[in-house]
C-alpha cells in the first residue's frame, strides 16, 4: 500500500484500515518512509525493500509520485496495481503523457493496471477491500450483485443505497481513466464469477466496444442480467457527417442499440437500477417467460393504475378466461373477476382470499407473471401474518412464477416475504417496470438465431469513391435489387436511350459528390418521353452546376419508374467503439422529420431484422394499412442482413445508405431507388 498512513480519514489509512476490517488472510506490507509501522503493521520504506513477492500494489500519492511507484511494482514482479491518484489523462497534457507513461510500463512490463483515478477494487469473500470507501458489506452469504463503474462517487452512492435496501455487493470494480484494464474486462471478470448472478453497470462512455460486446455476449450466455444507468443522453455523440444515418444513429441511440440487442436493461435512475437488480437477484433466475400480467388488488382504482404502469412498461394484462372469473367471483362476489382481479376489501376479513385468488390466476395459464396489491393490509396486526401465511402456501405450490407485491410493511416482514421468493415494492409502477425488465432479460437469453455466414459479401476497393451506379452495383452483388438503369454522358446520349428503355423514366445526375441529388435538382422523376430527357438533362445540369460548381459529374443515370410501395431508409455508419450499425426507419425526404428508426450493431440475423421491422412506429404500412397490400418484409429483413454484412466485411466503409428502399407487395421484393457509399479515408482508420 504505497501513500499508507497511520491516519485511517486519509485515504492511504482508509485503505489500510478497510483491509484490516475485511480480514483478508493475505500480508499487507504499508509503504511510507517515515514511519516503522502503519496501524500495527510493520512499514517499508519502498516497494524495492519489502523482503516478500507481491501481487498486488495500491497507491495513494500525488500524481508526480505514480509512475516511480509503478516502475518498482513492475521490477519487483507484481501482476497489478490499482492507482486511485487523480492527475492523469483528465488533467490535461502533462496528465495525459503520464498516463502515457503508465500504459508503456504495462505493455512491456504484463502489470496490469486499475484506475488511475479510481475507486479502487472490492472482493468481499476474500477480504481484498482494495478501495478508500467506506461502503462495504461486513458478511457476504448467497448470490450477490456484481458492480463495474466508470465513476467512484457513483459508485459509493450506488453501493449505499444497496446497503440501505438490504442488497449484497460482493465484488466492485471502478474504472477510471482505464489506462489499462477498460471497462468491457472488468465487466468479463463478473460474469466468470460463480457467486455474481446480477450485473449492475455505470457507464460514461465506452472506447474499445468490441470487450464490452463480448462481455455482453458472455453476461447473455451465462443468463446473468445486466442493468446500466448510462448518462450522457443529452450529448451530441453522433459523428458530424452529412449522410441521414449519421445524423440519426447518434451516439445515445448506438448505446440504446447495443442494450437492446443484448438484452440489457437502461434504467433511468439510480432507484430504478436498484429495483431491477433487486428483483432480479430475488427471482433467483425463474424470469417470466412472456409479458402477460395478471393482476390481484384490493382496490379497483389501484388495479386500473397498475394496468396502465403495465401498459407503459411494454406488459399487458389479458382478461382471464370465463370458467376461472366464474371462480373467482364465487369466492369474491362483490368483486370483479376480469384482470385485474378487485378482491376489495373483504380480504380484511378473509385472510386466505388473496392466495385462494392467485392460485385460480396462476393455474389457468392465462399470465407469465401476477402482481399482488395489498398496500397497509401488509402491516395490520393480526391480519398480515395470516395473508402472509396463505401466500406462502401459494408460493409452495407455484415456485415457478414471477409474483410481485405492493405492500407497505416493516423492514422484517418485507424480508420474510423476499426470503419466500416474492418481488417486494411499495410503489406498484416501479415494481411492474422491474418485472417487464425481467421478461426482457428471459426472452433475450433464449435468442438462437445465427447470422447466415454463407452470404457471399464483396471487399471494395480501399482507394476509390462510389457514384449512384456503381453503389448499386454492390447491393446488387449481396442480393438486393435495383431498377433497369442505363448512364449517359450528355443530354443528347439520355435521349437516345431513353427510346430503348420502359417508359415513365426517372432521370439522376451521377456523381461520388453530391448525396442528396434532390436538394440540388438533380432528380426528376416521371418522364414519359426521350424529349423530356433531353429537357430535363439540360436543365439539371446547369441547375446542379449552379449549386455545386465543383462537384465531379460522371453522367446522367435512367432508371425505369418502380411500381408504388413503402419506402424504407436503410443504411450502416460506423461508431468510433462499437464498429458498423446498422438502422432501418422510415424513408424518403420526411426521414429525419419522423426520426422512425431502429437500430442495432451490425452483424444481425433475420430473425433480428425481422425485430427491427415490427419496432417501427410506420410499421402497420409494412402490414396491410387500411386495406393496403401487405408488403414484402422477408425481402426487406433479407436486405438489413445483406447491408449489414457488408459494412462487417468492410472496415473502411464509413457510411452506406439507401434511401428509398421501397418495399413491393409480398412476393414483388425490395428495390433500392438510390444509394451512397462513403469511405474512411486511410488517414482515418483505426
Amino acid at each position: 500500500m504505497v501513500g499508507a498512513s497511520e491516519d485511517a480519514t486519509r485515504i492511504g489509512g482508509r485503505t489500510v484500515a478497510n483491509l484490516l476490517r475485511g480480514r483478508y488472510a493475505g500480508p499487507i506490507f504499508p509503504i511510507n518512509p517515515k514511519h516503522e509501522t502503519v496501524q500495527g503493521l510493520p512499514a517499508w520504506p519502498s516497494i524495492a525493500e519489502v523482503p516478500h513477492a507481491i501481487d498486488t500494489v495500491v497507491i495513494a500519492v500525488p500524481e508526480n509520485h505514480v509512475i516511480p511507484a509503478v516502475q518498482e511494482a513492475a521490477a519487483k514482479g507484481a501482476r497489478g496495481a490499482v492507482i486511485f491518484s487523480a492527475g492523469f489523462n483528465e488533467a490535461g497534457p502533462d496528465g495525459e503523457a503520464r498516463q502515457r507513461a503508465l500504459d508503456r510500463i504495462s505493455q512491456e512490463s504484463g502489470l496490469r493496471i486499475i484506475g488511475p483515478n479510481c475507486l479502487g477494487v472490492y472482493n468481499a469473500r476474500n477480504g481484498a477491500w482494495l478501495s478508500f470507501t467506506t461502503q462495504f458489506q461486513e458478511t457476504v452469504d448467497g448470490p450477490t450483485i456484481g458492480l463495474v463503474s466508470q465513476s467512484g462517487g457513483s459508485a459509493a452512492h450506488i453501493l449505499k443505497l444497496a446497503q440501505q435496501r438490504g442488497l449484497t455487493i460482493g465484488t466492485f470494480f471502478t474504472t477510471g481513466n482505464e489506462a489499462d484494464v477498460e471497462f468491457g474486462e472488468a465487466m468479463h471478470a463478473l460474469v466468470a464469477d460463480p457467486a455474481t448472478k446480477v450485473i449492475v453497470a455505470y457507464i460514461e462512455g465506452i472506447r474499445n466496444g468490441a470487450s464490452v460486446l463480448a462481455a455482453l455476449e458472455a453476461a447473455r450466455r451465462a443468463r446473468k442480467p445486466v442493468i446500466t444507468l448510462k448518462v450522457g443522453r443529452t450529448q451530441a455523440g453522433a459523428l458530424a457527417a452529412a449522410s441521414h444515418t449519421a445524423s440519426l444513429a447518434g451516439e445515445d441511440r448506438v448505446y440504446d442499440a447495443i442494450f437492446r440487442a443484448y438484452g440489457v436493461h437502461r434504467a433511468g435512475s439510480t432507484e430504478e437500477l436498484l429495483d431491477v437488480a433487486q428483483a432480479a437477484l430475488h427471482s433467483t433466475g425463474n424470469f417470466p417467460k412472456g409479458g402477460r400480467l395478471g393482476v390481484a388488488t384490493i382496490s379497483g382504482g389501484m388495479g386500473a393504475q397498475i394496468a396502465d404502469a403495465a401498459a407503459d412498461a411494454g406488459l399487458t394484462t389479458p382478461a382471464i378466461d370465463m370458467a376461472s372469473q366464474a371462480l373467482l367471483k364465487a369466492l369474491c362476489p362483490p368483486g370483479s373477476p376480469r384482470n385485474p382481479v378487485d378482491i376489495t376489501a373483504q380480504l380484511s376479513t378473509d385472510p386466505d382470499l388473496l392466495g385462494q385468488s392467485l392460485r385460480i390466476m396462476a393455474g389457468s395459464n392465462a399470465f407469465d407473471m401476477l402482481f399482488a396489491f395489498f398496500g397497509v393490509y401488509a402491516d395490520v396486526p393480526g391480519l398480515s401474518d395470516k395473508i402472509r401465511e396463505s401466500l406462502v402456501a401459494f408460493r409452495a405450490d407455484y415456485p415457478d412464477i414471477a409474483v410481485g407485491l405492493g405492500i407497505i410493511c416493516g423492514e422484517q416482514d418485507a424480508k420474510r416475504y423476499a426470503e419466500g421468493g416474492f418481488l417486494v415494492f411499495e410503489e406498484p409502477a416501479r415494481a411492474v417496470k422491474a418485472m417487464a425488465a425481467l421478461a426482457r432479460f428471459e426472452s433475450c437469453f433464449g435468442k438462437t438465431g445465427t447470422v447466415d455466414a454463407t452470404t457471399r459479401v464483396p471487399r471494395l476497393a480501399d482507394n476509390r469513391s462510389f457514384n449512384e451506379a456503381e453503389a448499386k452495383d454492390v447491393l446488387r452483388s449481396v442480393g438486393i435489387a435495383i431498377p433497369e438503369e442505363k448512364i449517359a454522358r450528355d443530354p443528347t446520349e439520355a435521349a437516345s436511350l431513353a427510346g430503348t428503355m420502359k417508359l415513365p423514366l426517372a432521370l439522376k445526375i451521377v456523381s461520388p459528390d453530391i448525396l442528396h441529388k434532390s436538394d440540388v435538382g438533380g432528380v426528376r422523376l416521371g418522364l414519359t418521353s426521350p424529349q423530356d430527357v433531353l429537357e430535363a438533362a439540360g436543365t439539371m445540369l446547369e441547375a446542379v452546376g449552379r449549386a455545386l460548381p465543383e462537384a465531379g459529374i460522371d453522367g446522367l443515370l435512367l432508371s425505369e419508374m418502380v411500381p408504388p410501395g413503402v419506402e424504407l431508409i436503410l443504411g450502416t455508419r460506423r461508431d468510433a467503439a462499437f464498429g458498423p450499425i446498422v438502422m432501418i426507419g422510415l424513408g424518403g425526404v420526411t426521414t429525419e422529420l419522423f426520426e422512425d428508426v431502429a437500430i442495432r450493431p451490425a452483424p444481425v440475423t433475420l430473425d433480428e431484422a425481422h425485430v427491427m421491422l415490427r419496432e417501427l412506429k410506420s410499421y402497420p404500412l409494412l402490414d396491410g394499412y387500411r386495406g393496403d397490400a401487405p408488403s414484402d418484409v422477408d425481402s426487406a429483413a433479407r436486405a438489413i442482413v445483406a447491408v449489414a454484412a457488408l459494412a462487417v466485411a468492410n472496415p473502411r466503409v464509413e457510411t452506406l445508405e439507401i434511401n428509398p428502399l421501397r418495399i413491393l407487395p409480398v412476393g414483388c421484393g425490395a428495390i433500392a431507388l438510390d444509394a451512397v457509399i462513403e469511405l474512411r479515408s486511410q488517414g482515418t482508420l483505426s
